[in-house]
């Protein structure tokens, strides 16, 4: 496995349940064996969020899979990884989530060309089941209507 820069993953699920207002990119601090485990794609996003402790940004609730040769516990697997972002970002942030109510998701996780891992962050909010539905049945009918056109 090596470090090609470019996407590792996508979170798909932010396509359909999630209204999206601003994307930015922000380093993550992994421990080495964690690292590892990104670059063998032993990893889940499910249900990950960022959320501020103190004045850091930290990703919560993601996954990384044990690694084959590193002695690790099921608490070091779903710990909180500390997000690295510069201080004008994070009060930016900080303002959107506290005055518009949005929230903070990792969009994908990519290698940079140092080699470095990079998680997309979407500011944005999640819709309710009702719009979602809506935008299927709004795409379902925009899909028949091209066909029709042909």
């Amino acid at each position: 496995m090596d470090n090609k820069p470019g996407v590792v993953v996508a979170n798909k699920r932010i396509q359909h349940n999630f209204k999206t207002f601003e994307r930015l990119e922000a380093g993550i601090e992994l421990r080495g064996w964690e690292v590892k485990a990104v670059r063998s794609r032993t990893f889940a996003f499910g249900d990950s969020y960022c959320r501020f402790y103190g004045r850091e940004l930290y990703l919560v609730q993601m996954s990384v899979g044990p690694y084959a040769f590193a002695h690790t516990t099921d608490e070091e697997l779903k710990r909180r990884r500390r997000l690295l972002v510069h201080r004008r970002e994070l009060i930016r942030i900080a303002s959107l989530i506290s005055q518009q109510g949005l929230t903070v998701v990792p969009a994908s996780l990519s290698f940079s060309e140092g080699g470095f891992v990079k998680v997309d962050l979407a500011v944005g909010k999640f819709l309710a089941t009702k719009g979602s539905r809506e935008t299927s049945e709004r795409r379902r009918v925009e899909r028949e209507i091209r066909g029709y056109m042909r």
